[in-house]
């Protein structure tokens, strides 16, 4: 399903002169403030056909079954370092390399369910997927590098996990530690009522995670969520093992306050009461505050 590089091994996140071509062929450009927009000119046929002719088959819906598309994360995951998935993501929140941020998530769905396929056989485990997928790949690897975090579509998870698994994932720089403690300090810090909608609002004031949009702050606040880092009362972290969708539509109706689509269970159950799990943030990104 993701598009094969020379010797069948799969495409990586684009950069350079590749991340500038599909951007112009899926309509995307970056702001002054380093976050995806719309570009409302159109590719040229030419543009279209040089990122063909590089391998990249833009504007193309790939099919893959259920149980296909669950056998390859397995693998993809299974084949990555916890600890190098929490370094991805400290360079993703950090900045230096917005195409770490996702993979966290990917990462917890897909790494328990193996066991999640032995109690549900011979049916699928409910993990929300339709079946079978479609998939714009080079779409989501050039969203992937310009910082999209999909925190219910694991639909999209698939090119992510296996462009880190053959071509690795970024490490931080000291800088990104740094934003990455004082983003954890903001959360800690806040009053016992805050809501996550009013945090991302905190964190996009403080300018604290750069080259991000609030989507993207989402994104990340999910991982967090979705690690334990952030606890809730409702809801395991998925990192810690399978979690159906039929335990996060129970989550949803116990969060407080009105619905949001843009805010999901396990961070949609989070106030700011519960603070930062640090024995949890210790162990899992070597991170004390």
């Amino acid at each position: 399903m993701t598009q094969q590089a020379a010797g069948g091994t799969p495409r990586n996140v684009p950069d350079g002169d590749d991340l500038a071509l599909l951007m112009r062929c899926y309509g995307y450009r970056v702001t002054r403030a380093g976050t995806m927009t719309g570009d409302p000119t159109p590719p040229t046929p030419a543009e279209l056909a040089e990122a063909d002719r590089r391998g990249w088959r833009p504007r193309h819906t790939e099919q893959l079954s259920a149980r296909a598309f669950i056998t390859r994360a397995v693998a993809a995951a299974q084949a990555l370092r916890r600890d190098d998935v929490a370094a991805g993501f400290i360079a993703g929140v950090g900045g230096s390399a917005p195409r770490g941020r996702q993979t966290l998530i990917s990462y917890a769905w897909a790494i328990h369910l193996p066991q999640a396929l032995e109690e549900s056989a011979p049916a699928l485990p409910d993990c929300g997927l339709d079946d079978p997928v479609e998939i714009d790949v080079a779409d989501k690897l050039v969203r992937l590098a310009l910082g999209s975090v999909w925190n219910e579509l694991p639909e999209h998870y698939l090119p992510d996990l296996e462009a880190a698994a053959c071509h690795g994932l970024p490490k931080p720089t000291a800088e990104d530690t740094s934003r990455f403690r004082d983003l954890l300090a903001i959360i800690a810090a806040q009053p016992p009522e805050i809501t996550p909608g009013a945090l991302e609002k905190e964190i996009a004031r403080r300018k604290v995670i750069p080259r991000s949009d609030k989507y993207q702050r989402y994104g990340i606040l999910q991982a967090l969520a979705e690690a334990g880092v952030m606890p809730n009362p409702d809801l395991a972290p998925s990192l810690d093992r399978h979690v159906s969708r039929a335990e996060v539509h129970r989550a949803q109706a116990l969060a407080k306050g009105a619905p949001r689509s843009d805010i999901v269970p396990p961070l949609a159950n989070w106030r700011g009461a519960m603070g930062i799990d640090r024995q949890r943030l210790q162990a899992l990104f070597g991170v004390s505050l």
